[in-house]
């Protein structure tokens, strides 16, 4: 996540509205992973120093409040890169008019003001019936609550994704019909047509694993809840493994979206491999990432601008290396 970040800000070609969606999901992502070790950590029985201060409900509500916060900003960013993508697909030609950088902006910032507003609401004015031992938001909050978290977190960001990668895909399919019809027709080639119903293929298996992983990560979890908080034995025990299990595909979600969103778009990819690149070249110089061969007319043009530059004596390697760059 850190990564994207980075990327974005370096790189000035990558500083477009749907790529600032992706950074500031980067920043909520990065976010979550430092805040969710601080919660985990107070579910330690067996250290009572650390779990009973942080079980402290002054505590633990500041805890609970921005885990689940950013859990909520980090959906609703992907429900605004889907919104992007519907707009760039359905209404092509209105695209440079509706997403802008202020737009852009100012989108991200609503995500920010209400994601941390509406939690703030819902988990600071609550008070607990019983005394706070652990800070677990099964412990603490009854289901009323979890009904909330469902709709707000779950439903609402699926549906919309859900509605809106069907219609994608639809007019994706259909416009890609219509080129390969135009290319058999005037090529008459028969490869361009498999090619472009290849491609056709590929985004629609991912719109199957965005979906797939957003569902994947929240519904155990969801569910977990439900029975904690409903079972007939309060407090309800639960098996430990499972309850790790539904926290890790949760969270799982936050490193996954940067592989699934920057991963997939090729001048991330390639931005991001030359700055590896770049900084394991420094910090290991002994395994230096050899550059890929030139052609012959490269070379060439290489040598004629090194000739030009080089007067009398070695040439300094930080010139050399910035001239052929």
């Amino acid at each position: 996540n850190l990564i994207v970040v980075l990327t974005v800000l370096k790189h000035h070609q990558l500083r477009q509205p749907c790529n600032y969606y992706i950074a500031s999901l980067a920043v909520s992502d990065f976010l979550i992973g430092i805040v969710y070790p601080i919660y985990n950590i107070s579910h330690l029985e067996k250290v009572r120093e650390i779990s009973e201060k942080l079980g402290n409900w002054s505590v633990c509500r500041v805890i609970v409040c921005e885990v689940l916060a950013l859990e909520i900003g980090s959906s609703y960013h992907l429900v605004a890169i889907t919104v992007t993508r519907y707009i760039a697909i359905v209404y092509p030609l209105r695209y440079h008019i509706w997403v802008t950088t202020k737009t852009t902006a100012i989108a991200i910032a609503v995500i920010w003001i209400l994601s941390q507003g509406s939690s703030l609401i819902m988990y600071t004015m609550y008070e607990p019936d019983r005394p706070v031992k652990l800070c677990r938001y099964e412990m603490i909050f009854p289901v009323t609550h979890v009904i909330i978290l469902l709709v707000i977190q779950l439903f609402i960001p699926l549906a919309v994704m859900l509605a809106l990668y069907v219609k994608i895909a639809r007019i994706a399919r259909q416009q890609a019909k219509v080129i390969a019809i135009q290319q058999a027709c005037i090529i008459g080639n028969v490869g361009s047509k498999n090619g472009i119903i290849k491609n056709e293929l590929k985004s629609t298996v991912m719109v199957s694993l965005l979906l797939g992983c957003f569902t994947l990560s929240w519904t155990p979890m969801i569910i977990f809840f439900f029975y904690t908080i409903t079972c007939s034995n309060q407090p309800c025990t639960t098996n430990r493994y499972v309850r790790a299990t539904v926290r890790i595909l949760l969270y799982l979600n936050s490193s996954v979206n940067v592989f699934i969103y920057a991963g997939r778009l090729t001048e991330f990819r390639k931005r991001i491999k030359a700055d590896m690149s770049g900084c394991f070249n420094k910090c290991f110089p002994i395994w230096r990432v050899k550059p890929l061969k030139k052609t012959n007319t490269e070379m060439n043009h290489v040598s004629s601008s090194l000739s030009r530059i080089t007067l009398n004596g070695p040439i300094d390697a930080t010139l050399e290396t910035e001239h052929v760059s």
